[in-house]
């Protein structure tokens, strides 16, 4: 990806970046793909213990995608004649959130990341539970991209976002002053108004595909500072010659 040449269209508070920093689902993979491996990875435990017999991971999409994602598990055991026990439902959630996943970046991320990380302090900040969270990085081997890596889990559950405590955290680790800071990130309903109280700048990755692509944010204090198709036009913006290293 070569340099952009600065451009009239570039907005202002992209000019003074320093750090990028990157959430992780939906922004740097698909986030469906996590979902149906771990639906795979459950079906087969069923199989597996001779609880199902067949392949029950199709059913288990359908519900997802009609909009029951707090019963799946549920649903799936009484549709093959089984209690939905709770001890049995505890193992599916930890075989669901345990499971080595099967996911890729997506093309633009793995681009940008190559592009950025010898060029400017990358950190990644995510919410979702550490054993899950570390799971996917692993998965997709992008922790060597990163200067930090703040799983707002560690620091417990009242810190996931819209906590402001994960991206403080972060500046203590990378120094700086909030305007050279940008999150990029895919979730208008959670993920932007932290960072932006703290100074920081912001973009929403609004990829079609993405499981907030819908959503709007619910006042004017989420709102992102820019909103992009993909992370080559996030990169472009950020890398247009305005940036000090």
């Amino acid at each position: 990806m070569e340099p952009l040449q600065p451009d009239t269209y570039l907005p202002d508070p992209l000019r003074a970046v320093r750090v990028i920093v990157f959430d992780l689902d939906d922004t740097l993979y698909p986030e469906h793909r996590y979902v149906l491996s771990g639906f795979r990875a459950v079906s087969a435990f069923l199989q597996d213990q001779g609880i199902a017999g067949q392949d029950v991971s199709p059913a288990m999409w359908s519900l997802f995608v009609a909009g029951q994602r707090g019963s799946v598990f549920n649903r799936v055991l009484e549709d093959c004649g089984i209690a939905p026990a709770k001890d049995l439902i505890d193992t599916l959630i930890d075989v669901y959130r345990s499971h080595r996943p099967d996911i890729e970046l997506y093309p633009d991320a793995r681009a940008v990341l190559d592009y950025f990380h010898l060029r400017r302090p990358l950190a990644l900040l995510t919410d979702g539970y550490v054993q899950t969270q570390t799971a996917k990085i692993a998965a997709l081997s992008i922790a060597r991209y990163f200067d930090a890596v703040m799983l707002t889990d560690e620091l417990g559950r009242s810190c996931w976002k819209p906590s402001p405590a994960g991206f403080e955290r972060i500046m203590l680790t990378l120094g700086g002053t909030p305007d050279g800071y940008v999150y990029i990130a895919d979730n208008p309903l959670k993920d932007f108004a932290a960072p932006r109280r703290l100074g920081w700048h912001t973009v929403w990755v609004h990829r079609p595909e993405g499981v907030y692509s819908g959503a709007s944010a619910p006042d004017g204090s989420f709102e992102p500072s820019v909103t992009v198709e993909d992370l080559y036009q996030a990169a472009r913006l950020i890398d247009a010659g305005f940036i000090s290293h």
